[in-house]
């Protein structure tokens, strides 16, 4: 495979929600820092400032990864990179890519409908960067371990991977 740099195609109902809940975060703390008088109290002030700059900060770092998302592939690598995930893969170590669906349940550890380390009833726990819900592609190495990806040609970038 040839070195190219993927950008995915962002569902705009996914950055739609990271955007709004990251203005929500800001404009919450700001509603209750103006209508409360919770930043008069030096411990709680404080701690309430704290609780919500993480959240705000975590969001944010979430949304801007989110449309920073790419994937690489370079030097015989894939790599991929999001703040509860990394890819990166030897290529001559793929024994399976194929196109697939992205399912529409899963569970595991990671930001919701992004990135993570995810049970997929269907594939088992699969590590994921994803930006749509629509088509992926599911990579499985030698070790068994698999990827989901969300490439913007899922079928170009299968075709490419298999050479």
């Amino acid at each position: 495979m040839k070195n190219m740099k993927n950008k995915p195609r962002i569902s705009k109902w996914i950055s739609s929600g990271y955007l709004l809940l990251t203005v929500f975060i800001a404009v919450l703390y700001v509603a209750i820092a103006l209508w409360t008088n919770i930043l008069s109290f030096p411990y709680a002030g404080a701690l309430f400032t704290m609780v919500m700059l993480f959240a705000l900060i975590l969001i944010g770092t979430i949304t801007y990864s989110f449309y920073r998302t790419a994937y690489v592939v370079k030097d015989g690598f894939l790599h991929s990179w999001s703040p509860f995930a990394v890819i990166n893969v030897k290529i001559k170590d793929i024994t399976k890519i194929e196109q697939t669906r992205i399912p529409f349940y899963f569970k595991g550890f990671g930001a919701s409908v992004y990135s993570g380390w995810f049970y997929i009833p269907a594939f088992g726990w699969t590590r994921v960067i994803i930006t749509n819900l629509t088509d992926g592609v599911l990579i499985t190495d030698k070790s068994g371990k698999r990827y989901l990806i969300t490439p913007s040609d899922p079928g170009s970038f299968v075709r490419l991977a298999r050479g």
